[in-house]
């Protein structure tokens, strides 16, 4: 009885630490850029804070409307050409946020399924490996509509 009660407590215990360490983060200001109706991809942009007290970890994210997100970032060549690289993850200290945006760290949504129309929300989930996710809706626009 007593093998019983402590695997149930440890799972217990487990899925409260997984809860808390989602909790921990929050998105803010979310948007995907507004695509041609026929574009297989679209990028999203997001502000991630991490207000727990160890470091959060992305690897990922999801979205119904696409096969695949991947999490992408703009590097510098040496010939001075920007390119893109998949990263296989983010990794944002206690405290502090990280910020998806055109030209730097961003969501790569391939493989869509549909071409949301401008004005339209999607809702996106970022990952935290395969059982921990916090999702937020992201608006579709031409440019950030959170730019003063």
């Amino acid at each position: 009885m007593w093998k019983v009660f402590s695997r149930v407590t440890g799972v217990g215990l487990a899925m409260l630490l997984a809860g808390n360490a989602q909790a921990d983060l929050v998105l803010s200001d979310a948007w995907l850029r507004a695509v041609p109706p026929v574009s297989p991809t679209m990028a999203g942009y997001v502000t991630v804070t991490n207000n727990g007290e160890t470091p959060a970890i992305i690897t990922g994210a999801h979205t119904e409307i696409a096969g695949h997100v991947m999490l992408h970032d703009m590097a510098t060549q040496k010939d001075g050409t920007r390119k893109m690289r998949h990263l296989s993850r983010v990794e944002i200290p206690p405290g502090e946020s990280v910020s998806f945006a055109p030209a730097g760290i961003h969501l790569m949504l391939m493989h869509l399924s549909r071409v949301p129309v401008e004005g339209e929300s999607v809702s996106i989930c970022i990952e935290q490996g395969p059982e921990s996710a916090v999702c937020s809706d992201f608006q579709v626009s031409r440019t950030s509509p959170f730019d003063a």
